[in-house]
């Protein structure tokens, strides 16, 4: 199963943040959870806060996603 991500990222100064998409493979929204709280510059790494959405979406969309992102950071 494929999710799409979004999450509050930081160490932009106290109480700045910004939000982030990410394309996730897991098995189940809980697992992609769990892994979320793990990915770098998540804000509250250990409670489940900093996570705004958890979508699941299709293959096509997943690798549409990542196609875009690897392009935005090249």
């Amino acid at each position: 199963m494929f999710y799409k991500l979004i999450t509050e990222c930081g160490h932009m100064g106290a109480g700045n943040s910004f939000e982030r998409v990410w394309f996730i493979k897991g098995s189940n929204p809980l697992a992609v959870l769990q892994r979320a709280k793990r990915l770098p510059r998540v804000k509250r790494k250990e409670t489940s806060l900093a996570v705004k959405l958890i979508q699941e979406i299709s293959r096509e969309e997943y690798l549409s996603g990542i196609n875009n992102q690897t392009m935005c950071y090249q």
